[in-house]
């Protein structure tokens, strides 16, 4: 089956709901195993403990990440959970009222993961939209829409993702989230600061949000585990975040928000380095990822996703083996990270090459070894890479040099830096900046609103959009494409149309 058939039978994403009532709920309570019923927790909640939704990610053809967090009181110091352990039964079906149950299973929430939950079902058909919830005491999970990736090397005609980053929480609204609910598109990579650290401060601080009003205790600076936990807590309780969650995986790596402003992992020393490891495991409780529980302050996060004979898409970490940006040795990603992504350039033979990062290999006007390195070798395979980037917050859209700032150097690639989600606020940001973006010659595009950019993968071409919401300062704001990108596969450069 192709991507594209299999996309066209669950039409749009699935809207924002709470509970299934009725006949859908009393199938999975009836379908529940007798040993489950019985175990404790079971019907003592005293309330809805999916206040923090649900979400899935890290597909690949035969899986995918199941993820939800117990919160019953979320903006409880103990987020109203006892210290103790909470079986959760899970379920994976054919359709969106479970009367195909394709497979379902029970573990546990604990409370040394901070009740979070990770599950993956395994034995999934390569290519395939699902439907899947929760059920945690006498409470339904919302239902949510997830799927598996084509198999490596099989036929695909057509894959969408798209591409954001940057959210924070105090200087907008989530409504490019909404939107990205309603899209068509077969995933989310999401480019790294899912939060950001810093102290909040009174209620006039972020104002987009009232009438909400943060406890103290959550308006600290993301100093150890308790005020990361916190951090993503309240992130995760906006209701756009979640309704995006519910309708389509997310693959997520990190910027430097999720730790700390700038922070360089391999040469951090102090107080920002111990950071690292609180930041890290909470990063991996509100993950829908597969990835290892980290240890201390490592986690490897850069990894790789084939989708079909169409798209080989890298994941880098931006931010954890940095020692200097332009050493000429020395890579920015680390000379390991550097190697994997170098020796792995078009592992398995697919018509497409993206490589998604938190943050540029190089600065668009300036000289980067590490870049030179990395777009020559992609050159010297005749490979043309796709590189999707978020941290900028600003959409800019250039012809990837094989030797910035050479003009006249021959184009590698594309790359699509995406603007954020509300990080700066409204926009359109400064003109002056626009057009000193716009001085580069092999810089094609600069918008300064929020919102994403989609990209649609055929094997002859690239279809890439860029879609804005008109603010973020206050709810309603109307969503419209900026802009539409191609890209013909076999011909290096971008047009825009």
């Amino acid at each position: 089956m192709s991507t594209s058939d299999s996309s066209s039978s669950f039409g749009s994403p699935i809207p924002r709901r709470t509970l299934l009532a009725g006949a859908a709920a009393g199938s999975l309570l009836a379908a529940l195993p007798a040993g489950v019923a019985s175990a404790g927790g079971i019907g003592s909640f005293g309330g809805y403990p999916f206040t923090l939704g649900i979400a899935s990610g890290d597909p690949d053809s035969t899986s995918v990440v199941l993820w939800t967090r117990l919160a019953l009181k979320p903006l409880d110091a103990d987020f109203g959970m006892e210290p103790r352990k909470y079986p959760v039964h899970w379920q994976v079906a054919d359709d969106e009222r479970f009367e195909k149950i394709v497979c379902e299973g029970t573990t546990f929430a604990l409370p040394e993961n901070n009740h979070s939950v990770h599950v993956i079902p395994q034995g999934l058909e390569p290519d395939r939209w699902y439907f899947y919830r929760f059920r945690a005491g006498s409470e339904l999970s919302p239902v949510g829409r997830t799927r598996t990736l084509p198999a490596p090397g099989a036929p695909t005609s057509k894959f969408t993702v798209i591409h954001a980053s940057c959210q924070n929480w105090r200087e907008g609204l989530y409504t490019a989230w909404r939107d990205v609910a309603k899209e068509p598109v077969d995933l989310v990579l999401f480019l790294g600061d899912y939060i950001y650290e810093g102290t909040i401060g009174d209620p006039s601080s972020y104002k987009p949000r009232a009438p909400m009003v943060l406890p103290d205790y959550m308006r600290a600076a993301c100093m150890e585990l308790q005020n990361y936990r916190y951090r993503y807590t309240f992130y995760k309780m906006d209701p756009d975040l979640q309704t995006a969650h519910a309708a389509v995986p997310f693959v997520p790596i990190w910027d430097d928000h999720e730790v700390a402003n700038d922070y360089k992992g391999a040469v951090e020393t102090g107080s920002r380095h111990t950071r690292a490891a609180g930041a890290y495991q909470a990063w991996w409780e509100n993950m829908p990822t597969r990835l290892a529980k980290p240890t201390g302050t490592s986690m490897k996060v850069y990894r790789r996703f084939p989708v079909g004979d169409l798209l080989q898409i890298d994941m880098l970490d931006s931010r954890q083996y940095r020692t200097a940006d332009n050493d000429p040795v020395i890579s920015r990603l680390g000379n390991e990270q550097e190697a994997w992504l170098i020796d792995g350039i078009n592992k398995y033979g697919a018509r497409w090459n993206v490589v998604a990062q938190g943050q540029q290999l190089g600065n668009i006007p300036s000289a980067s070894p590490t870049r030179d390195r990395i777009y020559g070798a992609y050159y010297e395979r005749g490979v043309q890479p796709v590189f999707l980037t978020g941290d900028m917050h600003w959409t800019i859209v250039l012809d990837a040099l094989l030797q910035v700032p050479n003009a006249a150097s021959p184009i590698v690639g594309t790359e699509f830096i995406a603007t954020s989600i509300t990080s700066t606020g409204d926009g359109p940001g400064s003109a002056g900046t626009k057009n000193n973006w716009l001085k580069n010659p092999w810089v094609k595009y600069v918008d300064g609103l929020r919102g994403y950019i989609k990209s649609e993968f055929t094997p002859t071409g690239m279809t890439a959009v860029q879609h804005d919401v008109q603010y973020v300062s206050r709810p309603g704001a109307p969503g419209f494409d900026a802009q539409k990108f191609f890209i013909e596969h076999g011909r290096a450069g971008v047009q825009l149309i």
